[in-house]
């Protein structure tokens, strides 16, 4: 395709050369340099049209060389037998040095070859002409030698010329062929995900990387418009293309991708235009990774600079608030002692709440000790047996079934019964508060290996998923009265205690919490 490109060049450039010579043998013409006759011109005129015909119905370059070579060749021959001028012979020298462009030696021979052939006829047919170079030397000799000389100078040269070409041309295919070995060895070993898609958004070329992070094989995908984004962007990546069809770029843009099984993840692409050497863009690249766990990363330093400052909080709190609620505290009390007091239903009321800013100021000290204190031996059926004893009666308020299934062996963990007794607590009253009424919590302890599990299971409304994704951040709550720190801070207690939770739920179905710990060990390191 390039070569016929360049071929094409090189006849418009002959095609041009061959008017603006014609038109200057004209205009000598017409100025007297040769004697003048309107029919002197037809061939040129002739000529001219008839190749601006040619170029203008998009003949192959190939066969339009040919057409050139023979129109030039008859229009000097028009010449040669109604001008009968000198002149002619130079023509003939001419073309020899105008055909020269194409590199051909072919050509060049082929030239010279009807160069000599247009000098006898014109030695030949046109004596009387030829004797005007009487003195010089014999007519045909001189023209022969002087054709043949500048055609094998000029065969020497496109010669040399082709040779110093085709090494050139050699190295350059040769580094081409190099460039695009290491284009490929990247493309194909390249960690982040790589895929090319024509103009209708179809995928033409993937690698392994891309196969890997989509699930995607290079079979199930090539030729096919795959949906790559999460529902909810869509119509986003559609826009990003169309504005790529024109040319725009998107270095290093954040958004959600989507697996082959469905997973969405958070992803960092780079989408470019590919365009080729008239800068029309023919494709579309796409550069893609995942970047999951920086998103992670951020949001545990987020959450980490908030549980510090919310350590930095307690710490205050518990000196500057605990003190002077003890006095209050036992001012109130002293108060509810007297019976005959009219403001005991208020007093009662004041102490109800100085309980629950205690409770708050104890939920940040949580968060300021570094790490779980006084652990020792606990058995963790013994203390969920007791919390579900201190929730029956709400339970029964609310018309709710607790059930129990014990493990009745290997219960025992190395901890700090009152945080433990705190996680089961929280854990206990949400799933009461998800029940208006009339529902079940089924509380299940069995072992595996070295762990115990303890399955909390409730029938109430569920957790929505943009608020159980966010359940241990702290501070966060959709209660109106609560500190959005009860579940950061049972997450951070199993976690000091070396165990897991996990939390599964579905709107108007229900959840289930399923907490792990490792089983007590005499070896056991301390918590």
């Amino acid at each position: 395709m390039q070569q016929l490109e360049i071929l094409h060049k090189r006849n418009l450039f002959v095609f041009y050369t061959m008017s603006t010579s014609l038109g200057i043998y004209i205009a000598a013409m017409i100025i007297g340099v040769f004697e003048y006759r309107y029919q002197y011109a037809v061939p040129a005129i002739i000529s001219i049209v008839l190749l601006g015909i040619f170029f203008y119905l998009k003949t192959p370059p190939n066969i339009m060389r040919i057409i050139l070579m023979i129109t030039w060749n008859i229009t000097i021959l028009s010449y040669i037998f109604h001008i009968q001028h000198l002149a002619t012979f130079f023509w003939i020298i001419f073309s020899i040095l105008m055909f020269s462009i194409y590199q051909s030696v072919t050509v060049n021979m082929v030239v010279v070859l009807v160069g000599c052939l247009q000098v006898v006829v014109l030695y030949v047919c046109f004596a009387d002409v030829t004797q005007t170079l009487h003195n010089i030397t014999q007519m045909p000799l001189f023209f022969l030698l002087l054709i043949c000389t500048v055609g094998v100078m000029q065969t020497i040269y496109v010669l040399q010329t082709w040779d110093k070409y085709e090494d050139k041309n050699l190295k350059k295919e040769q580094e081409l062929a190099a460039t695009e070995g290491y284009l490929r060895l990247f493309f194909e070993h390249a960690d982040d995900a790589m895929a090319v898609f024509n103009l209708n958004n179809q995928i033409i070329k993937v690698n392994p990387a891309f196969e890997k992070l989509y699930g995607w094989t290079r079979k199930e995908c090539i030729g096919k418009s795959l949906q790559l984004v999460s529902p909810k962007h869509v119509q986003q990546a559609k826009d990003r293309f169309d504005r790529l069809l024109k040319g725009e770029r998107f270095p290093l843009l954040e958004t959600q991708d989507m697996k082959k099984d469905g997973t969405i993840f958070d992803a960092q692409i780079s989408l470019s235009p590919i365009l080729n050497q008239h800068g029309d863009i023919i494709a579309v690249s796409v550069i893609s990774r995942d970047i999951s766990y920086i998103k992670e990363n951020e949001r545990l330093i987020v959450q980490s600079e908030k549980l510090k400052l919310a350590g930095e909080i307690a710490a205050g709190v518990a000196h500057e608030v605990r003190n002077p609620m003890t006095v209050i505290s036992g001012f109130v009390q002293m108060m509810n002692a007297d019976e005959q007091s009219p403001y005991k239903r208020y007093t009662q009321l004041i102490q109800s709440e100085i309980e629950r800013i205690d409770l708050i100021i104890s939920e940040f000290l949580v968060l300021s000790r570094p790490q779980v204190d006084m652990c020792k031996p606990i058995n963790i059926e013994q203390i969920i047996i007791h919390i579900a004893d201190f929730f029956t009666i709400e339970a029964q308020n609310r018309h709710i079934d607790f059930s129990i299934q014990l493990n009745h062996h290997d219960t025992i963990i190395n901890g700090n019964e009152n945080q433990i007794k705190q996680v089961f607590i929280n854990i206990i009253k949400n799933a009461i508060e998800a029940i208006d009424c009339d529902g079940k919590i089924d509380i299940v302890l069995h072992h595996h290996d070295d762990w115990l599990f303890i399955s909390i299971k409730d029938t109430g409304i569920g957790i929505p998923p943009h608020v159980l994704e966010k359940i241990f951040e702290p501070f966060y709550t959709t209660k109106s009265k609560g500190t959005g720190l009860g579940m950061m801070i049972t997450n951070k207690i199993i976690q000091e205690h070396k165990g897991t939770i996990t939390i599964n739920s579905k709107e108007n179905i229900g959840t289930e919490v399923v907490i792990s710990f490792p089983l007590y060990k005499k070896a056991s390191l301390p918590c």
